[in-house]
C-alpha cells in the first residue's frame, strides 16, 4: 500500500515530463520546420515517444508476428495504452471515433500526431477519411484501426464494424489482423488497472494505471489479407484472426 501510494506522484510525474518533452520536441522537430503535415515525420515522433512514455509507466512490451509495412491493422483494443504499445513498433496513423479527440491528455497528443478522427454513425465522414488514407499508406505508414468501436475488459472481441474496412477495399489495401493483451502482478487486476472500459472515469483510471508496479503488454500480428474484395468479408475474417490470437493466448475460454 505505501509502495503504491509513493509510485503514484513519481509517474505522474515521470509521465508528464515524457508528455511536456514530446511536446517541446514537436514543437522544435515538426511546427517549426513546418512538418505538421507530414504524417511521416509525425508518425516517426509518435513512436519514439511513446517508447519513452512506455519505460516511464514501467511498460515491457512483447511482440510477435509479421510487422506491417503499409496497408491497415485492424487491432483490438482494452485501453487507450494500446495507442503506446502500438504505435512504439510500427510508424502508423490511428483512426479513432470522434469522442477520442475530446480526451485529456490522449486527444491532445493524438491530435498532434496526425489522428483521423470519424463519426462512425455518419457514413459520409467514413468517406472523408477513406480518401485520407491513400496518401498514408503510399507514404508507407500503417493506418490503424479499431474495428469492435469501443474498448473491452480484455475477455472478449466484439464483431468488428465492417464500414471501417472499406478504404482498404476501395483503395486495395492490404489489411493485417492485430491483438493486444496485459498482465499485471497480483493483486492488482487488468481489468481495473489497464483496461479502460464500461463507464469508468478517465482521471481515476489514470490513478489506478499509475499505481501498478508493471505492466506486461503483448502485441500479436495476425495474418494478412493482401487484396480485401469486400468489406464484411474483410471484417468478418479479421475478426475470426483476432478471436483466435486471444483464445491461444488464453484471454478468451476455449
Amino acid at each position: 500500500m505505501l509502495g503504491s501510494i509513493i509510485r503514484v506522484p513519481q509517474r505522474f510525474f515521470e509521465f508528464g515530463w515524457e508528455v511536456f518533452s514530446a511536446v517541446l520536441d514537436y514543437r522544435k522537430n515538426i511546427l517549426k520546420k513546418g512538418l505538421d503535415q507530414d504524417y511521416r515525420e509525425k508518425a516517426l515522433w509518435l513512436q519514439h515517444w511513446s517508447r519513452r512514455c512506455l519505460r516511464a509507466l514501467n511498460v515491457h512490451c512483447i511482440c510477435e508476428g509479421t510487422l506491417p509495412r503499409n496497408g491497415m491493422l485492424a487491432s483490438t483494443h482494452v485501453s487507450y495504452l494500446d495507442v503506446l504499445v502500438i504505435a512504439a513498433h510500427i510508424p502508423c496513423v490511428f483512426v479513432a471515433k470522434s469522442q477520442v479527440r475530446k480526451w485529456p491528455v490522449v486527444g491532445w497528443i493524438t491530435n498532434l500526431a496526425g489522428t483521423l478522427y470519424v463519426s462512425r454513425e455518419n457514413r459520409g465522414d467514413v468517406k472523408r477519411v477513406a480518401a485520407a488514407f491513400r496518401p498514408i499508406i503510399n507514404l508507407g505508414l500503417v493506418a490503424v484501426v479499431f474495428p469492435e468501436g469501443t474498448s473491452t475488459n480484455g475477455h472478449e472481441v466484439r464483431p468488428f464494424y465492417s464500414s471501417l474496412f472499406e478504404p482498404a477495399v476501395d483503395c486495395d489495401f492490404p489489411i493485417t489482423s492485430a491483438w493486444v493483451g496485459y498482465k499485471v502482478p497480483e493483486p492488482y487486476k487488468v481489468e481495473n488497472n489497464v483496461c479502460f472500459w464500461g463507464d469508468m472515469g478517465f482521471a481515476p483510471h489514470l490513478i489506478r494505471l499509475m499505481s501498478t508496479p508493471r505492466i506486461d503488454a503483448k502485441l500479436v500480428f495476425g495474418r494478412a489479407i493482401e487484396h480485401p474484395t469486400d468489406r464484411k468479408e474483410a471484417a468478418l475474417s479479421m475478426h475470426e484472426e483476432a478471436v483466435r490470437i486471444a483464445t491461444k493466448e488464453g484471454f478468451l475460454a476455449q
